[in-house]
C-alpha cells in the first residue's frame, strides 16, 4: 500500500487546524476517519507531516541461519535440538529451531539405515493379524478357581 502524498496531508492539517473533524476530514478526502485521527496525533507529538519510509522487515530465522544449520547437521547429524542450539551458540527457543528445520526440510537424528534412530516396539501386521509364526495355537492360559 502506497502512503498518500505530502500534498494531501498538508491539506487535511490545513482542514483540520480550520475546525473539521476527522469524519468530515475522511469524508472530504476519501480516506478513514481513523487515519486521519493518526495522523494528526502523530503530527500533534511529533511535528511529523510527512510519510515515514516503510518498515524494514528482517528475514526469518530459518533464511538466516539456514547455512549454519545445514553445516552442523551435516557434521554432526545427530545433535539434539538443545546440543545444536548450543553448538551454534542460538539465543532461540527449543520451537523456533524445531520450526526452522522443519520449514527447511532438513530431518535428523536418523541412523545410518534410514530408519529410526530408536525403535519403536513391535509393531502389527497390516489388518491388525500377527504372523502365522506367532499365532497361538490351543487354548488360552488356564486359571485355576480356590
Amino acid at each position: 500500500m502506497r502512503a498518500f502524498s505530502l500534498d494531501l496531508r498538508q491539506r487535511v492539517l490545513a482542514d483540520y487546524q480550520a475546525g473539521l473533524c476527522f469524519a468530515e476530514l475522511g469524508r472530504k478526502y476519501t480516506t478513514s476517519a481513523e487515519w486521519v485521527r493518526q495522523f494528526i496525533r502523530r503530527f500533534e507529538a511529533t511535528g511529523e507531516v510527512a510519510a515515514r519510509p516503510p518498515r524494514i522487515k528482517k528475514l526469518p530465522f530459518h533464511w538466516r541461519h539456514e547455512a549454519d544449520l545445514r553445516a552442523a547437521l551435516a557434521a554432526q547429524p545427530d545433535l539434539t535440538l538443545e546440543g545444536l542450539r548450543a553448538k551454534l551458540g542460538l539465543d532461540v527457543s527449543i520451537g523456533t529451531l524445531w520450526n526452522a528445520l522443519r520449514a527447511l526440510k532438513i530431518s535428523f537424528k536418523k541412523n545410518a539405515r534410514g530408519g529410526r534412530a530408536a525403535t519403536a516396539g513391535r509393531r502389527r501386521q497390516p489388518g491388525g493379524v500377527s504372523s502365522p509364526a506367532t499365532r497361538r495355537v490351543g487354548p488360552g492360559p488356564v486359571r485355576l478357581s480356590r
